[in-house]
């Protein structure tokens, strides 16, 4: 057998370009198969198949099965950032990955299989949780069934009979998905599975999870629409201005505010007692600077390996600022490229998408005064002069002229630079003096870990309350559920996987 090339995308509108050439169908189990000795000349994404293969592997021998049907003719894509597991999950079908050239193959364009384009639809956006009750209660009025995933994947062969043939319209929410996924991605192709079987039901989500939802089922929804569009006489919904707050910031708060914003973040970053210390001493300075108009912003630069809390830090300085925030992250592994600052602030006007900037629109849609820049190590050098001025001024101008004034701001930029020699080769020095706080991040202590595991129960609790409340776990079941090897896992995100995966064994066990 011949091995191919997989080719590989990094965001949604680079696979919308290779939609624009080609039909792109999903990877399901027991119809890919098919598909493929139908028609050989596919283009088919296995992103959703390679998520679900890390973690359920046994299944890699019957996704070979569908896939040996591939030819020369078969492109295979999957996104950038997984491309290494596709390969080693199938050594004999992939010898190497490359990104997909937009003028490659583009003669073979065709438009076969249009059940999947059909498929993609809007996705149907609410702003709150009194939109959402107004459209239960409107379901309810109008005979119209609603429900989240979650229930309605327990039994798909009930929900098919209920949704597909008793309604002639049926919603299902997305939301507690975008919450879940982040931590258990295998979900990607559960929902696939889900959206194949159900094409006709809409779609519904919280409008601040519909980035989310999109980016991860991308071949399923095409764009967002208020919830009116498809219910025009729907009432009760929350005026759009009730909702807006003012932004919160660090340099707003008053002194019991602030020691209790600073317990909460000890309490929730496990370990780095040395940056732990720092940060406050930084933020206590800023705060007090910043009121006489001495510093506008604070910069704080982070880097070590994966995965040991970097990006945490600015996720817990947003949750302490407005609980459940919307954080503006910027990911720079996407601005490698020569046009990246026009990508950040905008084009200049007259070329396509002026007027977008990715930067622009995150602060216009955050309500908290932080900013996240992660893997800034990766971005161009036009980038970094760009945020050299920032960091200077405090604010910026996008290629409109529009000013964004960030006073009162904490921006967090991470890295995977490994030591402070690779700090320093890489970032300019007029760059490093721009930053207020610079600190390496060490791999977690095996007590870090345990500790880590005793945050994450904690956390379980005020999350499942319902299932907590219906039984007692003794400190027998606390340390059978703590029993598995984690002191050779550096990531704690790993960790976390492992350990939601055994609380929810521990909770089949007990009926819950």
């Amino acid at each position: 057998m011949s091995l191919y090339i997989i080719y590989t995308y990094n965001s949604v509108e680079q696979l919308r370009q290779i939609q624009r050439e080609k039909e792109v169908v999903p990877f399901i189990f027991a119809e890919a198969k098919d598909l493929l000795e139908d028609n050989k000349n596919l283009c088919i994404d296995i992103s959703a198949l390679i998520y679900l293969l890390r973690t359920n592997k046994e299944n890699r021998y019957s996704a070979y099965i569908n896939l040996r049907e591939m030819t020369e003719e078969t492109t295979v894509i999957v996104e950038e950032s997984i491309a290494n597991d596709a390969i080693n999950f199938f050594p004999c079908l992939f010898s190497s990955y490359t990104a997909f050239c937009r003028e490659e193959n583009v003669q073979n364009s065709n438009r076969l299989l249009d059940t999947f384009k059909n498929a993609r639809q809007s996705i149907y956006t609410y702003n709150n949780v009194n939109d959402l009750t107004a459209i239960i209660k409107y379901a309810n009025v109008h005979n119209i069934p609603i429900t989240t995933f979650s229930r309605a994947s327990g039994d798909l062969r009930n929900e098919l009979e209920k949704f597909n043939k008793s309604a002639k319209l049926a919603l299902v929410d997305l939301t507690s998905i975008a919450y879940a996924i982040e931590d258990n991605k295998n979900l990607i192709y559960t929902v696939e599975l889900f959206m194949n079987a159900f094409p006709n039901i809409k779609i519904i989500a919280l409008t601040s999870q519909v980035d989310k939802i999109i980016k991860y089922f991308p071949l399923y929804i095409e764009d967002q629409q208020p919830i009116n569009t498809l219910l025009p006489d729907l009432e009760d919904l929350t005026p759009i201005e009730t909702i807006v707050d003012e932004v919160k910031k660090v340099t707003l708060l008053s002194a019991s505010e602030f020691d209790s914003f600073i317990e909460s973040f000890n309490h929730n970053l496990v370990g780095h007692e040395y940056f732990k210390t720092r940060f406050k001493y930084c933020l206590k300075n800023f705060i007090a600077l910043n009121k006489v108009k001495e510093q506008k912003v604070l910069s704080i630069f982070l880097f070590g390996v994966s995965g040991i809390g970097k990006t945490e830090v600015a996720r817990l300085i947003a949750n302490g600022l407005l609980k459940d925030s919307y954080l503006a992250k910027i990911n720079f592994q996407n601005y490698s490229s020569q046009d990246a600052l026009n990508s950040l602030i905008g084009s200049p006007a007259g070329y396509i998408g002026c007027g977008h900037g990715e930067l622009s629109d995150k602060v216009k849609k955050s309500k908290v005064g932080i900013i996240l820049g992660d893997e800034f190590e990766k971005t161009t050098r036009p980038v970094r002069s760009f945020f050299l001025e920032l960091l200077e001024e405090g604010k910026f101008t996008d290629s409109m002229t529009r000013e964004y004034d960030l006073d009162g701001y904490i921006l967090v930029f991470t890295s995977n630079l490994q030591n402070e020699d690779e700090y320093k080769k890489i970032m300019s020095p007029e760059l490093q003096t721009r930053f207020d706080l610079v600190c390496e991040f060490q791999e977690p202590s095996y007590h870090d870990k345990t500790k880590f595991l005793d945050l994450l129960l904690e956390q379980a609790e005020n999350k499942f309350l319902e299932q907590f409340s219906q039984i007692q776990m003794t400190p027998e079941e606390k340390q059978k559920l703590y029993d598995f090897d984690y002191s050779s896992l550096n990531a704690l995100r790993d960790i976390k996987r492992l350990f939601n995966n055994r609380l929810m064994d521990f909770f089949f066990s007990k009926g819950v």
